[in-house]
């Protein structure tokens, strides 16, 4: 089942049922999920009651269903980072991947900030600017799974030393 980003949700509930139909999810499930009675999840399914945020959440974090996060970001150019789990320690080879790879973004950013620097966008430019527009998700996912490692580490840290 195909679900447009253009999707009439003015009726909630029916975009709710398809969803949960789209990722086999059932009425039991969501209320366990989200910690609401079975009766109440029938009420929103079925448009007596309104879909609270909470619902939307849910069900984004257990699909992570672009159509969700559409309802809210709309037409904004947003990208989103989903958590990692990766162990990036300063002595795996998967923290030297990373950064081998934040450094050839940095040449990129820095080569297109050079392009533009004549105030004018030219053929060549906007070949380059074509490759940074693809590159960037990976940049953002990149700088995250980064700021994921560091804040992890310190928080390991953290809990290491807090029984001293």
């Amino acid at each position: 089942m195909k679900i447009d980003k253009d999707i009439d949700v003015s009726d909630d509930y029916n975009f709710l049922d398809l969803l949960m139909q789209k990722h086999s999810i059932t009425a039991k499930q969501l209320a366990g999920w989200v910690g609401r009675d079975l009766r109440t999840i029938y009420k929103y399914l079925s448009g007596e009651l309104t879909i609270p945020s909470v619902i939307w959440r849910s069900i984004f974090d257990h699909t992570l269903d672009s159509a969700v996060f559409n309802i809210i970001r709309g037409d904004t150019a947003v990208i989103v980072v989903a958590p990692t789990n990766e162990d990036l320690s300063l002595d795996t080879s998967a923290c030297q991947a990373l950064l081998d790879m934040r450094l050839k973004q940095l040449e990129l950013e820095k080569y297109v900030l050079q392009l533009m620097q004549d105030g004018q966008i030219n053929g060549t430019d906007t070949e380059a600017i074509a490759k940074f527009n693809l590159a960037f998700p990976d940049m953002i996912n990149a700088q995250a799974r980064l700021h994921q490692a560091v804040i992890a580490a310190q928080r390991k840290f953290e809990a290491l030393h807090a029984r001293d």
